[in-house]
C-alpha cells in the first residue's frame, strides 16, 4: 500500500484551493481598483491628486468637494434631470417592450420574423450614425434640448433591448397556462397582466434594470441634445473639464455621486437580477 499517496494528494488539493484564491482575490482587486480608487481620491486634496508618485492613502480626508456639489445648483439640477429623464425611459421602454414583445411570442402574422429581426438589427446600429438624423428630428418637432426628445431618443435605442430580452422570458412560458386563462374566460389584456406579468417578473425587473443603467451612463446624446437646463449627470460632470484648467477635485467626487444610484438599485434588486440572468442562460 502506498501511504505517500495520500498526504500528496492532501497537498495538491490544499495548493489548489490556495492558487484559487489567489486567482480570484487578484481578479476582484483589479476590477474594484478603478472604483477604490475613486473613493479615495474624491478625498483627497488637490495637492495629493497630482503629486507623483501617486498618493493611494490621504494623509488628510476632505469631504469640502462633496459639500461644493450638493451647494452647486447646477450640479444637483443634473442629477434630477438624470433621474427624470433615465426614470421615464426605463417605464416607456418597459411598457412599450411587454406589449411588443407579447406581439412577436404569442401571435402569427405575416412578416412576424422580419418585423422582429429588423427590430433587433436595429439595435446593432451605433448611436454616432443616429446623432445627427436625431438631432434634425428633435430640431424640427421642437423637442431639442426637452426631457422629451431625450427619454424618446434614448427609447430608440434601449426599446429593441427590452423586445429581445423580454421575448425570451415570453417563449419560455408554456403556452399551456396562457390557453388555460383564457378558457377560464381571461380576455388576451388579462391574460398578460394576470398570468404573463407575474410568471416574467424577475426577468423584467433585470431588464428594467440594465435600461436604466444605460439611460443613466449615456453621454453622447446627452451631451448634444440637452443645454444648460437640461443637461444631464454625464455630461454635466464632463463640464469640469475647461480650457484653462480641470477640475479634478470636484470630478471624483461627482463621480462617486453619479454611482450611487445604480448601486443602490442593483443591490436592492439584485435578486432579482441574478435570477432573471440565470433564467435567460438557461434558456
Amino acid at each position: 500500500m502506498n501511504y505517500t499517496a495520500t498526504p500528496r494528494r492532501t497537498l495538491r488539493r490544499a495548493l489548489k484551493g490556495i492558487l484559487v484564491r489567489v486567482i480570484s482575490l487578484s481578479l476582484m482587486l483589479y476590477v474594484l481598483f478603478p472604483f477604490l480608487w475613486l473613493v479615495l481620491s474624491s478625498v483627497k486634496l488637490p495637492v495629493e491628486l497630482l503629486s507623483r508618485p501617486p498618493v493611494i492613502i490621504p494623509e488628510k480626508l476632505t469631504f469640502k468637494y462633496y459639500a461644493n456639489l450638493f451647494e452647486n445648483g447646477s450640479f444637483m439640477t443634473a442629477v434630477w434631470n438624470s433621474l427624470i429623464v433615465a426614470g421615464f425611459t426605463t417605464l416607456l421602454s418597459l411598457v412599450l417592450g411587454v406589449f411588443a414583445s407579447y406581439v412577436f411570442a404569442r401571435l402569427k402574422f405575416p412578416g412576424r420574423k422580419a418585423v422582429f429581426l429588423t427590430i433587433l438589427g436595429s439595435q446593432m446600429l451605433p448611436q454616432m450614425a443616429l446623432l445627427i438624423p436625431l438631432f434634425i428630428l428633435m430640431r424640427m418637432s421642437g423637442l431639442l434640448y426637452t426631457f422629451q426628445g431625450l427619454v424618446l431618443a434614448y427609447i430608440t435605442f434601449s426599446l429593441p433591448y427590452v423586445v429581445w430580452m423580454y421575448y425570451s422570458f415570453l417563449q419560455s412560458l408554456p403556452h399551456e397556462i396562457e390557453e388555460a386563462s383564457r378558457i377560464d374566460g381571461c380576455t388576451r389584456l388579462q391574460s398578460i397582466f394576470r398570468i404573463m406579468l407575474p410568471l416574467s417578473a424577475t426577468g423584467l425587473t433585470a431588464t428594467g434594470v440594465f435600461v436604466f443603467i444605460g439611460a443613466w451612463n449615456e453621454f453622447l446624446l446627452a451631451s448634444v441634445l440637452t443645454d444648460s437646463g437640461s443637461r444631464t449627470l454625464p455630461s454635466r460632470i464632463s463640464e469640469f473639464i475647461g480650457q484653462d484648467r480641470i477640475a479634478y477635485e470636484l470630478m471624483f467626487p461627482a463621480g462617486v455621486i453619479s454611482c450611487i444610484p445604480v448601486l443602490v438599485l442593483v443591490l436592492y434588486f439584485q435578486k432579482y437580477i441574478v435570477q432573471g440572468l440565470t433564467e435567460g442562460g438557461v434558456k
